[in-house]
């Protein structure tokens, strides 16, 4: 089921369903860091920075490189449920993303999606086994913009 609805009096904008996409892709643009936050098995949350490479076109999933070994990969393992949020530095806006982790080990994937900026955390570069990518399926959008604000539920 698909809701719009405009205010223009404030521009508040709310969007429901996967038609959001490109919207949300837009705020992400450019953004290169988000956080992106874990459930631990003591149900602590933990948030870290990590790079959300703005440039790739978002098309509802988001791909991070970590380390095999990090806490960071054993909480998605016991618990994918995550959440990244994401803040422009230029502009006014802010994007939350829920969804669900995935590892992802394929070695064809680690090198499609390689950039050498990425050799500064992992030396030995996409071929070393220790280094995975993190695959986020965003299931639920908010973000807040001098455009508008808007919901978007993405299953």
């Amino acid at each position: 089921m698909t809701d719009v609805s405009q205010h223009t009096e404030d521009a508040t904008v709310t969007t429901q369903g996967r038609e959001a996409i490109s919207t949300i892709a837009e705020h992400l643009r450019e953004i290169d860091i988000c956080m992106l936050a874990t459930r631990a098995d003591d149900g602590e949350l933990h948030a870290r920075p990590m790079s959300n490479n703005g440039k790739v076109d978002w098309d509802s999933s988001s791909l991070f490189f970590a380390p095999g070994d990090g806490r960071m990969v054993a909480e998605i393992r016991r618990d994918p449920a995550i959440v990244t949020t994401y803040r422009a530095d230029d502009r006014f806006a802010w994007v939350a993303l829920s969804g669900q982790a995935t590892i992802v080990e394929d070695p064809a994937a680690k090198q499609k999606n390689w950039l050498p900026e990425l050799e500064r955390w992992f030396p030995n570069g996409p071929d070393d086994p220790n280094v995975v990518l993190i695959r986020v399926d965003a299931t639920y959008a908010q973000w807040w913009t001098e455009r508008g604000d808007g919901i978007a539920d993405l299953t």
